[in-house]
Parts: C-alpha cells; structure tokens; sequence
C-alpha cells in the first residue's frame, strides 16, 4: 500500500511524539507539545495562528509528520517547525514528500519566504533541507527565499 500523505488529527498525536521521543525528550514532553501546537495552545516566537500538520501513513501507521505556521520570525512568511520520520523508513523519501506538502501548504497561505532552525551539527536535517532548495542563514537557521522555487524544481524533476 502506498504511503499516503494526509492532515494530521488528535488521533495522530501519541504516534508523532512516540516517533520525536526517539530523538530527543519524552513521549508525554511531545504529546503535551505537539497536542498544544495542533490546537494553537502553544506557538513558537513570532508563530501566527495559521498552522498545519501533516502525516505520512502506511497501513494505518504513521510513518512520519511535518509542521508549519506562518510567523514573523527574522520576517519571513512561514517556518518549518518540525520533520521527523520513523528510523527504519528514513532516506527513503517520505521526508522528502512532507517537505513538497508543507511547501503546498506555505504557497497557499502566501508565505513564500520560510525558516527552519536546525542545529549545526544535524548533518542530515542540513542535507534534507538543501537537497530541497534552502540555503544558510546562520549556524542555527536555514531559509528558502521563495519556497516556490523549490516546487517548480520538484515539478520539472518529474
């Protein structure tokens, strides 16, 4: 069965922070988070109300998420909050098919310019995110200027 790639609900908060939990803190630190975030109870600094998470499922288990909102940060339009993907389905492209939905998703909110703050020594978040057109801001943060572009890439690709 095809992984599908779909909004994510209430229903899908233990997974995601089970999947967060393996890199860093507690499933329940992550449940706390990422429930507050979907309901818009917790917001990063500079975050607007517009958010949005999406899964990837396979067989009724997610495999993986991705998150944004819009933000005034550093004055870009969007920021890429949170990507993860299950280790035993990493560098098999969902993480990649995530990141083309929340471009998706940023392109019809019109925020074109988005952020992403990754750590400097996370070499394969820094990999995933050039391989889809973001460039260095500063040790800490990533940007896409026009994460348009990044799609038009994708879509000549294939």
């Amino acid at each position: 069965m095809p992984v599908e790639i779909r909004t994510a609900t209430d229903q899908d908060v233990a997974a995601m922070a089970a999947i967060r939990a393996k890199v860093w803190g507690t499933e329940a630190f992550w449940r706390g988070r990422i429930g507050r975030y979907l309901t818009g109870e917790h917001s990063p600094q500079h975050a607007q109300a517009a958010r949005q998470i999406f899964v990837a499922v396979e067989d009724g288990a997610v495999l993986g998420f991705v998150a944004g909102h819009r933000t005034s940060r550093f004055g870009f339009d969007g920021e890429l909050q949170w990507i993860d993907v299950v280790q035993d389905r990493r560098r098999s492209g969902i993480a990649g098919v995530l990141i083309r939905k929340i471009a998706v998703w940023f392109v019809q909110q019109s925020a074109f310019r988005v952020c992403v703050n990754v750590a400097e020594e996370n070499f394969a978040a820094r990999g995933l995110y050039a391989k889809h057109g973001a460039q260095p801001l500063s040790e800490q943060w990533l940007v896409w200027d026009d994460i348009r572009v990044t799609l038009a890439h994708v879509d000549d690709a294939h």
